[in-house]
């Protein structure tokens, strides 16, 4: 039986809070302190794409113009 709408995935979820308290285990035991410039660098550029949103990209029409009459007769 499927499960009803609107409902979240209880195994997805489960892992979700897993790896979310192994993340946080992690960044704790951390010591950003005897990181080296690049280090830090590439750890926070990893961190920023799951912490900010990322932007859409423009597309951008070729839209022809087309000359109207100044005035009107």
């Amino acid at each position: 039986m499927p499960r009803p709408k609107g409902v979240p995935n209880k195994i997805t979820s489960e892992v979700k809070e897993k790896l979310q308290l192994l993340i946080d285990e992690l960044i704790e035991s951390l010591e950003i302190n005897k990181l080296d410039t690049n280090q830090r660098i590439k750890m926070l550029q990893i961190s920023l794409q799951y912490t900010l949103p990322r932007l859409q990209s423009m597309v951008v029409r070729d839209e022809v113009e087309v000359d109207l009459p100044l005035f009107v007769e």
